[in-house]
């Protein structure tokens, strides 16, 4: 999917949905704060209740955090570069789009990992995710390589993504994650 078919779709989303909140820029530690306040806020006007607005907002922190420790590209050479986060209502669920920069060498091994996650089984996954927690060692950007997994845990839903690439050493990707109010 083209630049430009993300676009329509995006535009197409909106129209037919309740959007809470759209980013799109730079995504920093600062940002990450403000548009966690805002989120918080925005999911208390909404009047979901308290158990569902926690793990929205628990899956938008790990969703920012992956956004923050593993977009690929350097901001202060590339100025264009931008991360993208939309939020909003289907029905009843919550959807959660973001979208980074990556690099084309990390796509095969996200891939894989995105594939392993999905198909696990929700059922055993408090088991399966104490042991990744046990076996986890930390990363040089700090993390256990768990973010991925606890979003699908709290989600209740399979992880949905596009990647699409921009020129020889990059691409976009965008993570699509559906929050169902009663999984």
């Amino acid at each position: 999917m083209s630049y430009v078919d993300q676009y329509f779709d995006i535009d197409r989303m909106m129209s037919e949905n309740e959007l809470l909140l759209a980013y799109r820029d730079h995504i920093t530690d600062a940002a990450v704060q403000q548009l966690l306040s805002i989120t918080e806020m925005k999911l208390l006007q909404s009047g979901e209740e308290k158990k569902l607005r926690k793990r929205v907002f628990n899956i938008l922190v790990e969703c920012l955090q992956n956004i923050v420790n593993h977009a690929d590209v350097d901001t202060s050479k590339d100025k264009d570069v931008a991360s993208l986060l939309l939020m909003g209502r289907h029905k009843d669920d919550i959807f959660i789009i973001t979208g980074n920069k990556i690099l084309n060498s990390k796509v095969p091994s996200l891939k894989k990992k995105i594939a392993e996650i999905n198909a696990m089984d929700h059922n055993d996954m408090r088991e399966i995710y104490s042991n990744k927690l046990g076996e986890s060692t930390y990363s040089a950007k700090g993390g256990a390589g768990l973010g991925l997994l606890d979003i699908y845990k709290r989600s209740g839903s399979k992880l949905e993504y596009n990647i699409d690439p921009v020129d020889e050493e990059i691409s976009f990707l965008s993570l699509h994650i559906t929050v169902t109010p009663d999984s």
